[in-house]
């Protein structure tokens, strides 16, 4: 009798190791888990901000479904400004900015070009002017003029377009990928815009992408879900908080953040 008592008190002790085992490395599983997945898709939402913050940038206005989203990420342009040399001391005390001299390089190009479609009387005028504008940009010390008559450029500021897919992910992800919440199953993320219009009549452009976290943690997840239990207590303690449940960016920031 002793010897049966003695089986069913170990086999109590075992049950009981395990559940307060149990009750310690669930929650630290869960939290373990949850930061991969939260990982991803803070990720996957900052790539959508970034794609809606040059789409707004461009347009006026974010996009309001990801079918348009990628196809502006696959064939837009991303203005890239290359700059050579800085305005110095004695140029800014002279009152020269930036836009100034870019204004007389365009002045000097557009009196080369009506020249080149000129003849005569006219176009020599049209080249002498130009080189005036030209000689002018070299005394101010933006410009040398070389031997052969080329121009080296010692201040300069120039746009060129670049792939805005390479420039923002560099090959990093699918842009028709970009609408998916990592870990859900195919589940989308939701995506709204919204615009408002102050007394002054100044319209301020907005949108939201958004997922709960039961689409990417709970049973319909990818691989069934993590630990209802510690969802359940996720989610309370949001309502508690008042907090969103799920993970959501906007045109300002993420509720991470």
């Amino acid at each position: 009798m002793k010897k049966v008592v003695n089986i069913l008190l170990s086999i109590c002790i075992l049950a009981l190791v395990y559940v307060v085992y149990g009750s310690i490395m669930n929650p630290i599983k869960f939290t373990n888990e949850k930061k991969i997945r939260d990982k991803a898709v803070i990720q996957r939402l900052m790539d959508i901000k970034a794609a809606q913050t040059e789409y707004n940038y461009q347009h006026d206005g974010y996009c309001d479904n990801f079918d348009s989203l990628a196809a502006f990420i696959r064939t837009g342009k991303l203005p890239i400004t290359k700059k050579i040399g800085e305005l110095t001391d004695d140029q800014l005390e002279n009152n020269w900015t930036e836009n100034k001299v870019l204004t007389l390089y365009a002045k000097a190009q557009t009196a080369e070009q009506e020249a080149a479609t000129l003849t005569g009387r006219k176009a020599k005028q049209k080249q002498i002017e130009a080189d005036t504008l030209w000689e002018k940009a070299a005394k101010e010390g933006f410009i040398e003029i070389l031997e052969d008559g080329t121009k080296k450029f010692l201040f300069s500021r120039e746009t060129e377009f670049v792939s805005l897919y390479d420039s923002l992910y560099k090959g990093r992800i699918n842009p028709d990928s970009l609408r998916y919440v990592p870990f859900s199953n195919g589940k989308e993320f939701e995506l709204t815009i919204s615009s408002d219009t102050s007394k002054a009549g100044v319209i301020t452009h907005g949108f939201e992408a958004k997922t709960l976290f039961v689409d990417y943690l709970g049973e319909n997840s990818e691989d069934g879900g993590l630990d209802k239990q510690e969802i359940i207590n996720l989610l309370e303690d949001c309502d508690d908080r008042g907090r969103y449940r799920g993970m959501k960016v906007d045109n300002n920031s993420g509720n991470w953040e």
